[in-house]
């Protein structure tokens, strides 16, 4: 995915591992002794097993109880000289993409010894401009939230989590490329029905700018049923076509777990109709390039096809496509309207 960022010009980047050496010291044993040890031997205690190191880091339940924000969602504002990332000032790059104001969304925060994953409402955005330092960025959120009541989860660079060897489930724009030179900052307020986690992020490249994610918990709120063999049957029969929404991981072509039941009905619907041969689609969003969009639509699209053969359904049977954002069925300027437009389509044959 291409991303309009300044070239780095004469890079060389070089690794040194650490050595260490440990130094035992020697003496002389006795001839008793050594007799002694000779005449009743003895085995040697078995070796205790390591204990697994402990993790430890921040503990969102034990974080001191702040207060809700008084504003609206997304409660915190990009600084002053800072223009959020759009279309218009930013056309062709793909960093949009991550761009979200979503309901429900999945994202880790680093506290400087683990991932912590986050669950709920999400907002993210880009700042562009150059208006104040990255210890000031840093400084106004924490200012921010610690106003609330808050609390400083971690500061730092990615170097640390290069060290851990750890990375982002759901990389975006954090740590892409070279991560420990990546600067973040986390923070969180714990309210008595929610957290609510910021954090500031500027990537080794980015000099114009930083990312803000701002995330609450909440539970997921059920916004679809699962559509039975019989009324996808019916649809077919009345329209010649039926819209799924199958759940893939974020911009890739992996089904998740509860996607399992759809495709379990599918396979119900094909089987009770074995003369029955279908259109496999995949549809998109427009996040994203279109020629990206493609090939994410052909690969989700496979991807079902392959879950279907899995359970015995014959390849003759189906036919995976994909069309990208080229057949919308909602606006994409919402959020609902993306929801709808991200979704895989049986087609009657």
């Amino acid at each position: 995915m291409k991303i309009d960022r300044p070239l780095l010009s004469a890079f060389a980047i070089v690794s040194i591992a650490a050595l260490g050496a440990c130094s035992k010291g020697g003496g002389e044993e006795s001839a008793a002794a050594a007799a002694s040890a000779s005449a009743t031997p003895s085995a040697a205690p078995p070796a205790a097993a390591a204990a697994a190191p402990a993790v430890g880091g921040f503990d969102p339940a034990a974080a001191p109880q702040g207060q809700n924000p008084p504003g609206a969602w997304p409660y915190f504002s990009l600084m002053d000289g800072y223009t959020r990332m759009t279309e218009e000032n930013s056309p062709g790059n793909s960093a949009k993409a991550w761009l979200e104001d979503v309901k429900y969304e999945r994202f880790e925060f680093f506290d400087g010894k683990k991932l912590i994953p986050v669950e709920g409402r999400a907002y993210v955005t880009r700042g562009l401009g150059t208006a104040a330092s990255w210890f000031q960025i840093q400084k106004t959120y924490e200012a921010l939230v610690k106003g609330l009541g808050g609390v400083t989860v971690w500061e730092g660079s990615g170097e640390v989590m290069e060290n851990l060897k750890l990375k982002f489930a759901d990389q975006r724009y954090r740590g892409e490329h070279l991560l420990q030179y990546d600067k973040m900052g986390v923070y969180m307020v714990r309210t008595p029905d929610r957290q609510i986690w910021v954090e500031v992020y500027q990537p080794w490249d980015d000099s114009k700018g930083y990312w803000l994610t701002v995330m609450e918990t909440k539970p997921l709120e059920l916004t679809a049923r699962l559509l039975a063999a019989e009324e996808m049957k019916a649809a077919l029969d009345k329209d010649g076509h039926v819209a799924l929404y199958i759940n893939f991981d974020t911009d890739k072509t992996a089904m998740k777990p509860d996607s399992a039941a759809t495709v379990g009905e599918i396979v119900k619907l094909l089987t009770t109709n074995p003369g029955l041969k279908l259109e496999v689609q995949g549809h998109t969003d427009n996040a994203g390039t279109p020629a990206h969009n493609l090939t994410l639509s052909e690969g989700r699209a496979s991807a079902v096809v392959g879950a279907l053969m899995a359970q015995g359904i014959t390849m003759n049977r189906l036919t995976p496509k994909g069309y990208g954002q080229t057949k919308p069925i909602a606006d994409n300027a919402s959020e609902d309207g993306r929801a709808k437009n991200r979704r895989v389509e049986l087609v009657k044959k």
